[in-house]
């Protein structure tokens, strides 16, 4: 008996550690000096990353040169009472434009808030808030606009939680047009525990939309793509472009993802759950790693 608990023990430890040559082959691990809990991340049109720190107040801008070291710009996140509420998502409008998707240490608490950069600060102009019934879901405590990414006037919100069971799972996604719904859809998840933690697109002229997000849940990470039609809601349905499960093994917890201008993906790394573990850092996936539309 002995003998098999320390069997069972030893593959416990072992499917919980980083698969450091596979992981080599797919990303680089780039350390950034941040307040911890980072989570959201956008590519600007100057080159620069943002993320922030769910509940530090603080936004970053990274810019990586083309040794991927980075240099960070800090600001403060201001203009609102944030009392109990969990910066998630980030998104880059554009014109010093920014939106963020919170969620509620108490149920059914999902807003996005639209802020302006102005000097080192983000400061918070106006505020969307997401129902259940709007959502389509009951959203519980710690689940609510996890991802988020846009341009202009029209973004688009990624809700972490689920509808639907087994097989049949989905995520509620919104688009937001000029400060209201303009509509809901229900994007599959591939997986039976998954939840989307991070979003990022592209919007065409004509407003459809191109998306890659993160599916995880510990032992789950699956970078995904999605498209978005321009009018109604939609079932979508997503295409795995890259299984990490077996590389992470549930040691990197991916709170946000974002599209480079050169086709790089880069994630950012949440290091606090109910601990702080590690340090913050990116994930600069090599060239060709994930073949993205």
């Amino acid at each position: 008996m002995k003998r098999v608990l320390i069997a069972l023990l030893v593959a416990s430890c072992s499917r919980r550690s980083l698969d450091q040559d596979r992981a080599r082959e797919v990303f680089t691990r780039v350390p950034v000096a941040t307040a911890p809990g980072l989570s959201g991340l956008a590519a600007d049109d100057r080159g620069g990353l943002w993320t922030v720190a769910e509940r530090g107040l603080r936004a970053y801008r990274i810019t990586l040169d083309a040794a991927d070291r980075p240099t960070l710009e800090t600001f403060d996140v201001v203009g609102r009472d944030l009392k109990g509420i969990d910066l998630e998502g980030i998104a880059d409008l554009g014109g010093g434009k920014l939106a963020f998707g919170t969620e509620g240490r108490k149920p059914g608490i999902a807003t996005v808030l639209l802020a302006e950069r102005r000097g080192a600060a983000l400061v918070i102009t106006s505020d969307l808030v997401l129902s259940n019934a709007e959502v389509g879901i009951e959203m519980a405590a710690n689940h609510g606009a996890e991802g988020l990414c846009g341009t202009g006037d029209t973004i688009v919100v990624a809700i972490e939680g689920a509808g639907g069971s087994g097989d049949a799972r989905w995520a509620p996604v919104l688009r937001i047009v000029g400060g209201a719904i303009a509509s809901t859809h229900r994007l599959k998840l591939t997986t039976r525990t998954g939840k989307i933690s991070g979003l990022d697109c592209t919007i065409a002229a004509d407003g459809t939309v191109t998306a890659w997000a993160i599916e995880r849940h510990f032992e789950v990470t699956r970078i995904l793509a999605f498209t978005i039609p321009p009018h109604g809601g939609a079932e979508l349905t997503p295409t795995v472009l890259l299984d990490l499960g077996t590389v992470l093994n549930s040691r990197f917890n991916l709170e946000g993802i974002a599209r480079l201008a050169d086709g790089r993906f880069v994630a950012v790394v949440d290091n606090q759950w109910k601990s702080i573990t590690g340090n913050s850092e990116l994930l600069v996936f090599r060239p060709g790693a994930i073949h993205a539309p």
